[in-house]
């Protein structure tokens, strides 16, 4: 049987909330569950964004892909993104998959992600 613990991080800044969850064990079919229900209203409150720490994640299957793909789907409509940290290689290789496919960001660490999400934002102009 398999477990996954999850860790639900909210951070605003100047009224946009960023949410990180920091996924430990395995992602398949007996814990997506688990990650649907706290996603679910995480995404309902419209996050600007979605923070995936992968550090401790082991394995993931195609429903815990379906379910990032979700997330990214429905960040995009609300205005919104999602991000994917600390990678491990056996994880990295099933991104790397991903990589082809458009609106998935991924990052080496929060530093990286910080950095760009910054460099975003010295841009920006509505």
């Amino acid at each position: 049987m398999s477990t996954l613990s999850i860790n639900v991080a909210e951070k605003s800044n100047s009224g946009r909330l960023e949410v990180t969850l920091g996924l430990d064990g395995n992602l398949d079919n007996s814990t997506v569950g688990s990650l649907e229900a706290k996603l679910t209203p995480t995404l309902a409150a419209k996050p600007v964004q979605v923070i995936f720490d992968l550090a401790k994640l082991k394995f993931v299957t195609s429903a815990g892909i379906r379910l990032f793909f979700l997330a990214v789907k429905q960040q995009k409509q609300n205005g919104g993104q999602v991000s994917f940290v600390h990678l491990q290689p056996q994880i990295k290789e099933v991104f790397a998959i991903m990589g082809e496919i458009p609106d998935i960001r991924i990052f080496k660490d929060q530093a990286e992600l910080d950095a760009y999400l910054l460099a975003r934002q010295r841009t920006y102009n509505p």
